[in-house]
């Protein structure tokens, strides 16, 4: 009983410091709050501001990518203090910097990947606890949305207050200690299932539930990345755009938080189909040119959506590969969504001068359905596993 008992205050502690370090991994996605003051500042473009963005989600994908491997073999503390070294230097150099290139290198490059590799520690750590797997998941990467939603309200008031390299240099001090308190909770100790020098547990290729949930999951977030980036447009009026933001990111924290408990009780793959589901009703609403309170709804459930397929993805993913393997297997699995983050905010853009937005999510509608019937291939492959 007394090791049970400390098993449970160790897991306890463990998660603890995972839901800290996504919390603090989270300044990537509250960037367009410091645009118009980089703007000002370097004589830039907002265009051009947007290319650090886009560098800094290639870099967080391969932060994870590479992140997860190193977490299948390395100290969580490890690699929790890479990620606090990486991201208080990129911070305090976008703090310093005086032109573009700059930034790119600093926040694109440095925060990015080192945001990447905390968050793939962070969920390697949740993805391989012994029991309420979905839970601990959900509690996870809802940290990262949460961390998000506190973020950019404290910088845009750090902003008006005190200038641009000021926010960014109390954003590093705040990030900084936050990283440190969840390294000291999270394990200093080698994973128990790999040594670093074991040759025992060799690479393979990806197997078919993988690949099939690898397509599952950049199909199903892209519909919600580019809505991310054109919510403005979606809600179909200026008043609105602050609400469609809001609502979109609310739905995305309460879709993490809630789908991997929900999981644990229903199954992975009835809750991957109801999430499939969720996704074509969402879609259809902005296919049919809607706009008020009924695309703001859609935008609503897009969110929920989306939030609840980060959290999914991992928690089918552990279901299907041992736990040596887990990270290395949800990097590659990761950088599906990397490539919708890319493509799919980019191709609305272009492709909605000509069709119109209602035409973009009718082309969203037939990538819905594609993502449903790799969930479905999913299930097929794994049925023997149940």
């Amino acid at each position: 009983m007394a090791e049970t008992g400390a098993a449970t205050a160790s897991k306890r502690r463990a998660l603890t410091g995972a839901v800290l370090l996504d919390l603090a991994v989270s300044p990537l996605f509250a960037w367009d709050v410091f645009t118009d003051s980089l703007g000002r500042d370097l004589g830039v473009s907002h265009a051009l501001l947007a290319g650090v963005f886009s560098v800094g989600l290639a870099a967080f994908m391969l932060g994870v990518l590479a992140g997860g491997r190193a977490a299948d073999a390395f100290p969580p503390r490890r690699l929790a203090l890479i990620a606090l070294g990486g991201t208080v230097l990129g911070l305090l150099g976008s703090a310093a910097a005086t032109s573009a290139i700059v930034l790119f290198l600093t926040f694109g490059v440095l925060v990015g990947g080192s945001t990447g590799l905390g968050y793939a520690t962070a969920v390697r750590v949740a993805g391989t606890v012994a029991s309420g797997r979905g839970l601990a998941l959900g509690l996870v990467v809802s940290a990262y949305a949460a961390g998000t939603a506190v973020l950019a309200p404290l910088a845009s008031a750090l902003l008006a207050a005190v200038g641009r390299s000021w926010t960014f240099v109390v954003l590093a001090g705040v990030l900084g200690v936050l990283l440190a308190i969840a390294a000291t909770l999270v394990s200093g100790g080698v994973p128990t299932s790999r040594r670093p020098r074991d040759r025992s547990v060799r690479p393979t290729r990806p197997s078919r539930p993988v690949i099939a949930l690898w397509l599952a999951f950049g199909l199903g977030s892209a519909p919600a990345l580019a809505a991310f980036a054109q919510a403005g447009s979606l809600a179909g009026d200026v008043a609105v755009v602050t609400l469609a933001v809001v609502l979109l990111n609310l739905g995305n924290f309460v879709g993490r938080l809630i789908a991997g408990p929900l999981s644990d009780r229903i199954g992975r793959r009835a809750a991957l189909h109801a999430n499939s589901a969720l996704l074509v009703l969402a879609c259809i609403p902005l296919a049919l040119g809607a706009s008020g309170a009924l695309a703001l709804a859609a935008l609503l459930l897009l969110g929920i959506q989306y939030g609840a397929l980060s959290t999914l993805t991992p928690a089918a993913t552990s279901d299907v590969v041992p736990a040596e393997r887990f990270g290395t297997t949800y990097g590659l699995v990761f950088t599906s969504w990397g490539i919708a983050g890319l493509v799919a905010p980019v191709g609305a853009a272009t492709l909605a001068p000509q069709l119109g937005y209602d035409g973009v999510f009718v082309a969203f509608l037939v990538v819905a359905t594609g993502a449903w019937a790799c969930v479905l291939a999913f299930t097929r492959l794994t049925r023997s596993r149940a």
